[in-house]
């Protein structure tokens, strides 16, 4: 089978990249070991036909010397996870192999056309979020932009005034210092 995303009975969610089976009946996922999804892939790609148990051990243990058990102990999960108590969705054809009984609907194509009529969905649902986000953003800016002008004019005045106090000192001083400056200059000549 090339699709690797399909449904088994109209029950089953297969997506064999993802390694997840999915029984939309009960709500249940399941992640399945690698091994297991290859037989799965495997079985579904030979549709009704029967699969030799020396072919799966060589495509998926790779002749493994324990692989007849392990074919056996992934074939009793995989009918688990189907819900094929009866042995009716995976049959065994004794001393031959097996073979898989089920209706397989590919969802690949139907998966990339959603995903393509979603595209102008997810990029108006973009702008509109950078849209709020940009009008959320400059009312509080333009709602804290008096109070920072209050804060800096308030600054300017302070510094200003500060300013002032210290020209007006200085004028002081130099009015202090015109004033007295005669006046000690001739108390300086008098003691003398």
């Amino acid at each position: 089978m090339q699709n690797t995303v399909f449904i088994i009975n109209d029950r089953f969610f297969v997506d064999a990249e993802r390694s997840e089976l999915v029984d939309k009946k009960t709500g249940e996922k399941n992640r399945l070991e690698p091994r297991l999804m290859k037989l799965l892939v495997l079985l579904t790609a030979q549709q009704g036909n029967i699969v030799k148990r020396e072919f799966i051990i060589k495509e998926i243990w790779d002749d493994y010397p324990g692989a007849n058990e392990g074919l056996n102990q992934a074939i009793s999960s995989l009918r688990k996870l189907l819900a094929d108590e009866q042995k009716a969705i995976i049959q065994t054809q004794p001393k031959v192999g097996y073979s898989l009984h089920a209706v397989i609907s590919p969802v690949g194509k139907r998966k990339l056309q959603l995903k393509k009529k979603n595209v102008p969905f997810m990029i108006g649902a973009i702008v509109l979020i950078l849209v709020v986000f940009l009008t959320v953003d400059i009312y509080f800016q333009r709602k804290a932009l008096p109070a920072t002008n209050r804060q800096v004019n308030e600054k300017n005045d302070a510094e200003i005034s500060r300013l002032d106090s210290i020209r007006q000192v200085s004028k002081i001083k130099l009015l202090l210092k015109d004033t007295l400056g005669p006046a000690a200059k001739g108390d300086s000549l008098r003691t003398k």
